[in-house]
């Protein structure tokens, strides 16, 4: 079950009121969670370590846990411990995944490739608390490279809907004449989260990166902030970079800027990617800011926090 990557604009991406008061799930408890699951994976995936039967009996039981707002998931197999706001439940998941491949000729070794995936995942849930969550997720890898997933988590006392979506593309030059323009690449990832009822804080973090020719531009949507600038010193993937923006705060009315950037870490046996964008105004309540790790391996999901309001998703990697 994925607790999930999803996004909803129907709030307009509104930041808490009082970002320093921390709202939803809380941040020390959230990163407990975490470094618990990430020491557990370094001794799973160390090269000299065993755990009961090993690395293969770990990864059968499909172990994951999923947090947003005051409501953690802890799933093995298809069993799932939820807890939410001091109440507990145990819940049952139903989920499937569909890939479709093509093959195609390489000399004469005929070998396949990956098209796309479709998947779903439904949990239940009953006990002190009661309630549904539904996944569903598509994820092409033809190019443009595209995906989606979009959660629906209904419980006794809330009800939050998160999406995520992706988008990757390089196109050659186009001749003009005798001269050309381009190439052009775009990079665009985004999440957000929403708890439904009135002036609930949200996570809604969007970032765009493109290059056209020699000019790179950059987009980043932090809550009620939108911005425009540059992105400096990217790679050809547009996966690393330095974001420079200058961007309007909706919510306060506001000219801001917005610093940040986006980094892959490769330290020993983990690797992620590592992003945070912020803006600072003196006379503003706090900081506005946003944090999104990207873990590859030897765990994978997500962990996104803005404004003290955070999502989080962690697997062991396939």
């Amino acid at each position: 079950m994925n607790f999930g990557n999803v996004r909803n604009d129907n709030l307009g991406g509104r930041t808490p009121r009082y970002p320093n008061k921390v709202t939803g799930m809380n941040i020390k408890f959230t990163i407990a969670f975490i470094a618990i699951f990430v020491l557990v994976s370094s001794i799973v995936f160390s090269d000299d370590g065993e755990l009961f039967y090993g690395e293969k009996f770990i990864k059968s039981l499909q172990p994951w846990i999923g947090g947003l707002y005051n409501s953690v998931s802890f799933n093995l197999w298809n069993l799932s411990l939820i807890y939410e706001d001091s109440k507990l439940a145990i819940g049952l998941r139903l989920h499937d995944e569909n890939t479709r491949t093509e093959s195609y000729k390489l000399g004469f070794i005929t070998a396949k490739r990956t098209l796309d995936k479709s998947y779903f995942d439904l949990l239940t849930f009953v006990g002190q608390t009661y309630g549904v969550a539904l996944t569903l997720g598509y994820e092409n890898y033809s190019i443009p490279s595209t995906g989606f997933e979009r959660t629906y988590y209904i419980s006794e006392s809330q009800v939050i809907q998160t999406e995520y979506s992706k988008t990757w593309f390089a196109l050659p030059s186009i001749p003009i004449g005798e001269s050309s323009i381009g190439p052009f690449s775009l990079n665009y990832e985004g999440f957000s989260l929403t708890k439904m009822g009135k002036n609930q804080p949200a996570i809604n973090i969007k970032r765009g990166f493109a290059v056209i020719d020699t000019l790179q531009l950059s987009y980043v949507q932090l809550g009620s902030i939108h911005s425009l600038g540059f992105y400096v010193f990217a790679d050809k993937s547009l996966e690393q970079g330095v974001t420079a923006n200058l961007g309007w705060d909706f919510e306060e009315g506001r000219l801001v800027g917005i610093l940040g950037g986006r980094i892959f870490i490769d330290f020993q046996d983990f690797r992620f990617f590592f992003a945070v964008y912020g803006t600072y105004v003196p006379t503003s309540e706090s900081i506005k800011y946003g944090m999104w790790l990207r873990f590859l391996s030897p765990i994978s999901g997500d962990l996104i926090i803005q404004n003290n309001v955070a999502y989080f998703r962690l697997k062991f990697s396939d």
